[in-house]
């Protein structure tokens, strides 16, 4: 992600692409989505108000996951 400048979506995208048997854990996924704020990178999960729940989907197996609120640093 840092290396590419790639967001969260496009790594795994990219990734998938290249192994499609990937299947990142819960946890795994949520510290990305941290490290690509770290980056300042745009995500789709930032389009959103500061009262919004935030939830996150496997493509895989389309399960739906409601995080918990980031705080901002």
């Amino acid at each position: 992600m840092q290396k590419l400048n790639l967001s969260l979506n496009d790594a795994y995208d990219f990734v998938k692409r290249k192994k499609s048997n990937i299947s990142p854990n819960f946890n795994f996924m949520g510290q990305l989505l941290d490290f690509e704020r770290t980056l300042g990178l745009n995500s789709p999960c930032d389009n959103r108000s500061t009262n919004d729940q935030l939830f996150f989907t496997t493509p895989t197996n389309h399960n739906l996951f409601q995080l918990d609120p980031l705080e901002s640093t």
